[in-house]
Order: structure tokens, then C-alpha cells, then sequence
């Protein structure tokens, strides 16, 4: 008896690329579905931070009195030092040393062109995970880390005559160049449910561009990094007025003016995470009334809130 020998038929070339064009397809499919699972998981993991910055605001509040500074211009430093010992970095606390005397561009806060310094140090807390987690300032040889979160200086802009304007949380009644009050939470007029305490920037897209978008430990008043203003609705498409060397995110559109403020902005989708002075924590879309936006980062304006817009 002869034997069979059956033969196996190949996948012809039109064959194949029907599968690969497939196979394309479902991954097309997928992908947008992959990526909201992730900024989903990024928006959540940047609301936390927002939560352990608002814990660590309270905790300064009771130890302290009042909330830390926003700027201070002698000796030179902001907010971020203040906070090192309620967000667990005791140990960069130490390193820097007092900020009440130490110099932020100094050593050893400081040591030009390189990250051994203790504003150079990288902390979790810094970052949303949306933006460019790990972001420094290297633009010049003061190296240091750069940050998403900022602290309120409401409608106030740098320099103002502040004329009819109520004040923020960390804002300048003064008018001293940004050198900014220190207010007690518990004696915020508006409510601490409807005020502001920080919201979101993008940082800069590279480390060495020359802007001061997220340079929130240098508080230079004409570079406005540490603080956002609500000058304008979150996200907006008019540029910030700030320390404008490198324009290069269309995100984050700046310009070199006077007077100088600076626009909550995010990478998430249609919105901003924003912390208020209670400690929770909204998620305000970019189509908030400006009115709102505005009523919202004043502590001192006794404007009435509607909450169906945030």
C-alpha cells in the first residue's frame, strides 16, 4: 500500500497582512483604553500627594500657629523647606538647616553644578505622575529640583498696587515683591471648604530650559516658580507672564512681562487637581467659571461659591 502524505497549505501574503491589519486594529482599539487606565492611575496617585501636602499644611498649622510663608527674600527661600519634617524628610530638614537663616542658593541647601544639595534631592511628593516626575533646574549652576504643586497667591500678581483685591492664602497685601503673609488656617474668613491652598503647574519640559515653570524652591519675584495665580481659568491658553527664556511647551505657553503670574495647569485630562484649606481635595475642570475660579482663591473676599461649578 502506498502511504498518504498530506500536505499543510501556508498562509498565502494576503492572508498574513488581513491578520497583522488585525491585529493593528485591536491594538488601536486598546490603546486609548490602556492610556486612561493609566492617567486614571497617575490623576489618583497625584491626588494622594495633594492629600499629604494639605496633612502637612495642617500639621504645620497647629505646631506653628499660622501657614509657612509662601516667599521669603532674607534669608532667601519658600514655602518647601518649612514642610521637609511633616512630609517625613527630616533628614533633608537637617541637611538644609534652619531656613530662617540658612540662604536656599547657599551650601548646603545649594552646591553649584551639582545634585548634592539638599534642594536637589528628590522627593516623591514633588511630582505628578502626568508631567516629568524627577524634573530639575539646571538651567543655571544653582541645581535643584523643580515641583508640580504650588501654594495660592489668588488674583495677586507680581508687582501689584492690590488695589480691591482680596487677599490668598500666601498672597502679598503689602505689596512687598512676593515677601508673603503668614495666615492661620482657622482664620480664613471665606471657609477653608471654599478656598484654595495649592493647585497644580507643569514643570518645564527639560531640565536646562530656561523658565521658571515648577522652580518652587526659588523665590525670586520675578520669576514667580513657587506659586500659581488665579488670574486666569486652570489650563489656559493665554501665556504666563514670568522668567521666560525657553518657550517650548504648548501646554504651557510663557512669555517675559511684567506683571508676572502664573496659570494652574496640569497634564491630566480637561482639569486640574486642585487641594483647598480643609484638606480635600477637587478635581476642577478647565471650563470653570472664571468668577468661580477666582471666588475660590480668595481667602479674604467674601464671595459667595456656587459648588455645582467645581
Amino acid at each position: 500500500m502506498s502511504r498518504l502524505h498530506q500536505s499543510r497549505r501556508a498562509f498565502t501574503l494576503i492572508e498574513l497582512l488581513v491578520v497583522i491589519a488585525i491585529i493593528a486594529i485591536l491594538i488601536g482599539l486598546l490603546l486609548p483604553a490602556v492610556q486612561k487606565v493609566r492617567e486614571a492611575a497617575a490623576r489618583s496617585q497625584c491626588t494622594n500627594n495633594f492629600k499629604q501636602w494639605g496633612l502637612a499644611m495642617h500639621m504645620y498649622n497647629d505646631t506653628m500657629g499660622t501657614l509657612p510663608p509662601g516667599a521669603v527674600h532674607n534669608p532667601r527661600h519658600t514655602w518647601v523647606p518649612h514642610l521637609w519634617p511633616f512630609i517625613e524628610q527630616q533628614n533633608l530638614a537637617n541637611l538644609y538647616g534652619n531656613p530662617n537663616v540658612q540662604q536656599f542658593y547657599n551650601p548646603p541647601a545649594i552646591n553649584q553644578g551639582a545634585l548634592t544639595g539638599a534642594c536637589a534631592m528628590q522627593v516623591k511628593m514633588y511630582y505628578c505622575p502626568s508631567d516629568r516626575p524627577g524634573a530639575y533646574d539646571t538651567h543655571d549652576s544653582y541645581y535643584r529640583c523643580r515641583g508640580n504643586y504650588m501654594v495660592n497667591f489668588g488674583t495677586h500678581t507680581i508687582p501689584d498696587s492690590y488695589a480691591g483685591n482680596p487677599s490668598a492664602p500666601f498672597s502679598d497685601p503689602n505689596n512687598t515683591g512676593g515677601i508673603t503673609q503668614t495666615t492661620a488656617i482657622q482664620r480664613i474668613p471665606d471657609g477653608t471648604s471654599s478656598t484654595l491652598l495649592m493647585s497644580e503647574i507643569i514643570v518645564a519640559m527639560g531640565d536646562s530650559d530656561q523658565n521658571s515653570h515648577g522652580d518652587f524652591q526659588n523665590d525670586d519675584a520675578a520669576q514667580v516658580g513657587w506659586a500659581f495665580m488665579t488670574v486666569t481659568t486652570p489650563n489656559s491658553m493665554t501665556p504666563d507672564q514670568i522668567f521666560c527664556g525657553t518657550n517650548n511647551d504648548p501646554r504651557a505657553p510663557c512669555v517675559n512681562s511684567s506683571p508676572e503670574y502664573e496659570t494652574a495647569r496640569s497634564r491630566h485630562t480637561n482639569g486640574i487637581n486642585a487641594l483647598f484649606c480643609d484638606g480635600s481635595v477637587h478635581f476642577l475642570t478647565n471650563s470653570i467659571n472664571l468668577i468661580t475660579w477666582q471666588a475660590l482663591g480668595s481667602a479674604t473676599g467674601s464671595e459667595p461659591v456656587d459648588a455645582s461649578q467645581f
